[in-house]
């Protein structure tokens, strides 16, 4: 192999690890919504952090936070560069009643680069109750329970296996070529 091969290959590996440690450096996209139950019309506030600078953020309201199916609606934002971005989602006047699933998302060339989601009941809005007081010599205190629902919460960072199939096809390329040139030079 000749020495400006080998130099060729050496400006591709080295051009290529920086671009493959951006890569699998992907941020965490995560966020936190309020409130986190409403009727119909209720505008849903989602402030997140993680996202990739110069890629919208698809913030959607879904039947499905794993998948993002069963779309009911859905805003684009742009993050910052420093990754934050902030959605308003309204329910839709049509929704029915149930738990539901806020999810974020963003795509880049090679599809799907990561997803978070986390629940959203729509429903009468669950106000804090106030003690009631009972008009009875002595005065009884009486507190209503509201049941607590606790969020569920998922996501995934799913970088595409394209970045690796190249870097391995490089690496594979450069140590063939240094077997090549070991067996030359032992003729």
């Amino acid at each position: 192999m000749s020495s400006w091969i080998r130099v060729v290959l050496i400006v591709m590996v080295l051009t290529l690890v920086p671009i493959y440690s951006a890569l699998a450096q992907v941020p965490t996209l995560q966020f936190t919504i309020s409130p986190t139950s409403g009727a119909q019309g209720t505008p849903i506030t989602v402030t997140g952090q993680g996202a990739q600078a110069g890629l919208p953020v698809q913030v959607m309201l879904v039947t499905d936070g794993d998948t993002g199916m069963g779309m009911l609606a859905q805003v684009q934002v742009e993050p910052d560069a420093a990754g934050n971005f902030t959605a308003t989602l309204t329910v839709p006047a049509d929704a029915r009643e149930g738990r539901y699933a806020v999810r974020a998302e963003q795509r880049g060339t090679w599809g799907l680069i990561h997803y978070y989601w986390t629940t959203f009941t729509i429903g009468p809005a669950v106000m804090p109750v106030a003690p009631t007081v009972t008009p009875v010599v002595p005065a009884v205190v009486t507190p209503v329970a509201t049941p607590i629902v606790m969020p569920v919460t998922g996501g995934q960072q799913d970088i595409s296996s394209l970045p690796y199939a190249i870097f391995a096809a490089l690496l594979v390329l450069l140590i063939a070529g240094q077997g090549a040139r070991s067996a030359l030079r032992q003729r």
